[in-house]
């Protein structure tokens, strides 16, 4: 299989190198240190098994006409999506799958817009990985699952065939009928956590502490479900009784904190303006939601962001 990787940072790093070391040729997309690093070395992925490699790569700052592949992994953060599209189009071809493992649920949408629907696979992913070094990933934490399939429900052997080769290559993997839902039910959660953990610089298990907070969660938790449903997802509405528990169990601080502390641009967007610009759609209220967005609002382009 010829592969493409669309952003080779925690995500496409990793899943990208396990399927070079199965063998299949991979392409993929870097700039700067990262890129040169990739070139004369290849890329290493470390993993909390202890068992890092390193595998050869073909690593491109853009790609060139008529460098179509069979897939493309698109794993850039939510703000460089517009790019990415323009980046990965002379490689797609009528055979071409995409599948999108960025956060929220907006990129499928904008992936079909520009390459048509029947291309396009959602998913999401559980893992804790970053860029080391220039060249290498490591992976430290997380289950490392990835649920993939079509919005639509009608996964058909395609899917099957790509949940197999996935499988082979190392991927933990599931193929869902109902991968909509799936998304949304991690946005709800990863959503309000990553905002307030950012807002804040608490941890959830501080946030979860306070009486006021956990109101504060579950009122902005029942918001997304809200929007969820009425877009379709079809998730429990009782999900955001449970969120406070999901939330005291998560150590560390997300990626969003990380990256504001590290002055770098927020996936506001992806993971909550497009709440509200959804439920303004559909004609659900999420005044907490908005609220939150407002505060997040002068720290969305990155710079220098301290706490304290």
């Amino acid at each position: 299989m010829k592969a493409l990787v669309m952003g080779t940072g925690g995500i496409g790093g990793y899943f990208g190198g396990l399927l070079a070391k199965a063998g299949h040729d991979v392409t993929v997309v870097a700039r700067g240190a990262h890129l040169g690093a990739l070139q004369a070395n290849g890329l290493t992925v470390e993993t909390t098994e202890g068992r890092a490699f390193t595998t050869p790569v073909t690593a491109l700052s853009e790609i060139g006409p008529g460098a179509s592949v069979d897939l493309i992994l698109v794993t850039v953060k939510s703000y460089d999506i517009d790019e990415a599209i323009e980046t990965i189009a002379p490689g797609v071809s009528e055979d071409t799958l995409l599948l999108t493992l960025m956060n929220g649920v907006d990129s499928g949408e904008q992936l079909a817009k520009r390459f048509g629907p029947e291309r396009v696979l959602d998913g999401l992913v559980y893992i804790e990985s970053f860029i080391k070094s220039p060249g290498v990933v490591a992976q430290v934490g997380g289950s490392r699952l990835v649920v993939f399939g079509n919005r639509n429900g009608a996964n058909s052997q395609r899917e099957t065939r790509f949940l197999q080769t996935f499988e082979s290559a190392g991927w933990n993997v599931e193929l869902s009928p109902t991968i909509l839902g799936m998304l949304w039910r991690k946005l709800s959660f990863i959503g309000p956590l990553a905002a307030l953990n950012t807002l804040t610089g608490l941890s959830s298990a501080v946030l979860c502490s306070s009486d006021e907070c956990l109101t504060l969660i579950h009122d902005v938790t029942s918001e997304y479900v809200a929007v969820a449903n009425a877009d379709g997802a079809a998730l429990p509405n009782e999900l955001a009784d449970t969120m406070a528990e999901r939330m005291r169990g998560f150590s560390g601080t997300t990626s969003m904190l990380r990256d504001r502390i590290g002055g770098k641009r927020l996936e506001t967007d992806a993971m909550v303006t497009s709440v509200v610009r959804r439920g303004r759609e559909l004609g659900v209220p999420t005044p907490t939601t908005q609220t939150i967005d407002r505060l997040l609002a002068p720290m969305r382009k990155g710079g220098a962001q301290r706490l304290g």
